[in-house]
């Protein structure tokens, strides 16, 4: 699934509950993003790295797990003993009895009752996936998309670990990748605002 399809199934979800779309497509190009929508959206990075990292913990977290290295039993989805052949690296002595994808919700939830934050796919987020650093004297608080609101970048963030992952780096919760198209294990999590009565 390409990150224009995730955007587009948060749309489509959205008009589905009678709710206003973030996103808007022309000749399937993204055109702009409404962040004062009521629709479903993808979270950000910063998001996304707050529900795995923070919420609900009683410190910042390095895994979705906690900080040990050792993944706990039926801690998620990685590349384990039972993807021993069919992947470049993988955990020893730790099973989670899928080779491939497993079926959503197979490993408890987390802290705060999400499911597989910790791994199975990873997930397409909003933001564009751009190295360049702040510009000099100024702080960026979760600049949602381009790092300086240009649009501009090096594909989509994609977060998370996933049954392919075995790397002390690709399993932090901090681990960010750039794509410019869809992988067989990247999938996407979706968010809306929710607005009170003023």
């Amino acid at each position: 699934m390409s990150w224009p399809d995730a955007a587009g199934f948060s749309n489509w979800m959205s008009v589905q509950d009678s709710l206003q779309p973030a996103y808007k497509f022309v000749d399937g190009q993204l055109h702009s993003f409404d962040s004062t929508a009521d629709g479903y959206r993808l979270l950000s990075e910063a998001e996304w790295e707050w529900l795995a990292r923070v919420a609900g913990r009683s410190e910042v977290s390095r895994f979705v797990w906690g900080n040990e290295t050792t993944i706990p039993k039926n801690s998620g989805n990685f590349a384990d003993q039972s993807a021993k052949g069919s992947v470049p690296k993988y955990i020893p002595r730790y099973n989670d009895g899928f080779a491939g994808v497993a079926p959503v919700a197979s490993f408890a939830a987390d802290v705060v009752g999400l499911y597989d934050m910790a791994g199975n796919v990873s997930e397409w987020v909003h933001d564009v996936y751009d190295l360049r650093p702040p510009r000099s004297g100024q702080v960026e608080t979760n600049p949602f998309g381009g790092r300086h609101n240009d649009g501009r970048g090096d594909g989509r963030v994609v977060k998370g670990a996933n049954f392919r992952s075995a790397s002390i780096t690709g399993l932090r919760s901090s681990f960010r990748e750039g794509l410019l198209r869809g992988r067989d294990d990247v999938g996407f999590r979706i968010a809306r605002y929710l607005y009170g009565q003023e």
